[in-house]
């Protein structure tokens, strides 16, 4: 009997922090919920008539506000980490198809930018192991960074030598 008292509030503590993290988590897609939702997922193929690389398996890491890594935009499922497929089209139109979340397509025109880093909000891997999509969302063009995990080294390597734009 003696321990059941800081155990119980031990558990309340831990229901605590969870509940704020919760909070925190939908205070932040309230404040991001402005931000239009990206385009819905369409075939490659209708887009820029035809695939210049991929399908390939990645991870989606997260969606950040670019050269801030931290700063994980949650609003439209953005910030959900999942299981994804990769693929380019012939103009530079990326589709990512995830896993449990939302798949979308970032148009051609909108990508400023196909890089490298060490990590983002979600995933650090050290190196230049996440492919990072540089792209503008929105009326006011808001810049993001979308990190993917590719599951081969030389998947990656090929996405970021064929940059199409």
């Amino acid at each position: 009997m003696d321990q059941l008292v800081p155990v119980l509030i031990l558990a309340a503590v831990f229901a605590g922090i969870l509940a704020l993290m919760h909070l925190g988590w939908r205070g932040r897609g309230v404040r991001q919920s402005a931000l239009p939702a990206p385009a819905p997922d369409a075939p490659v193929e209708q887009l820029d008539h035809g695939v210049d690389a991929g399908p390939f398996d990645a991870v989606y890491v997260s969606t950040v506000l670019a050269d801030r890594p931290f700063e994980r935009v949650v609003a439209h499922g953005l910030g959900t980490r999942s299981r994804a497929r990769l693929t380019r089209g012939t103009a530079g139109t990326w589709r990512i198809e995830r896993e449990g979340a939302p798949s979308f397509t970032i148009p051609g025109d909108a990508v400023t930018e196909v890089a490298a880093a060490p990590g983002m909000a979600g995933k650090v891997v050290g190196g230049d192991g996440l492919l990072v999509i540089r792209w503008q969302h929105g009326p006011d063009s808001t810049e993001l960074d979308t990190g993917l995990r590719l599951a081969h080294r030389a998947d990656h390597d090929l996405l970021l030598r064929k940059d199409p734009s």
